[in-house]
């Protein structure tokens, strides 16, 4: 029963500490690295990933939740520019809901592996849930908005050179992946691998010194 008990305090702790950071990095620059003029990075996805990761799915759609109504609060007190598509629950929750199940479905995949490194796991699932969660963001703008989106990234692949010719349906869409993860995609796969690992590895080293501390008091 104190088991039970300690690993749900465990669950709910990360849950509001991953939470109330998801909040501080939705509404301070501290959710942003910018590169250059074009390139912004946005670090608000890496606490649902870490906390699904380190206390179990739960937590990580608590703290997805958060994240995704963070952004739609965002989104209508500014008002402007793209973030009129986050307005809508369907794009800015949502998605914020479903990526966890998938950086967790990956993690538990991999931990199967007998002898694979939980760490390794954890970045694996880390990388596919950012691309996952690129895709279905920018999946549920492309359906609900296409007809005001499509244009937008016609004249971003034109300025970036990628097509000549205006594209629509699913080519459109797959220009909007090739789009986002040749500009800042990318970056934000490899800020959540390096963040990941660096917990992850700081976690199991901890609870292993910690597990054979116990074995020498014993």
């Amino acid at each position: 029963m104190e088991k039970n008990s300690s690993s749900l305090n465990y669950k709910i702790a990360l849950s509001g500490v991953f939470s109330a950071l998801s909040i501080l990095l939705a509404f301070t620059p501290l959710g942003y690295i910018q590169l250059g003029g074009a390139i912004q990075i946005t670090l608000m996805h890496v606490p649902v990933i870490i906390a699904t990761l380190l206390a179990g799915l739960v937590p990580g759609l608590v703290t997805g939740f958060v994240f995704g109504t963070s952004s739609l609060v965002k989104a209508l007190m500014t008002g402007a520019g793209s973030s009129l598509f986050f307005m809508n629950p369907v794009v800015s929750v949502l998605p914020r809901l479903l990526f966890p199940v998938a950086v967790w479905a990956i993690f538990a995949l991999f931990n199967c592996i007998p002898h694979f490194p939980k760490v390794l796991s954890g970045i694996i699932a880390a990388a596919f849930g950012t691309f996952f969660h690129t895709v279905v963001v920018m999946g549920a703008i492309f359906l609900l908005y296409g007809d005001k989106f499509i244009p937008m990234i016609n004249a971003a692949i034109k300025k970036l050179g990628l097509a000549a010719e205006t594209l629509s349906g699913f080519k459109a869409f797959a220009a909007v992946i090739a789009t986002t993860m040749i500009t800042n995609g990318f970056f934000e796969v490899l800020c959540a691998v390096i963040l990941t690992g660096a917990v992850l590895g700081t976690f199991y080293a901890a609870g292993s010194r910690k597990s054979k501390l116990s074995k020498l008091e014993e």
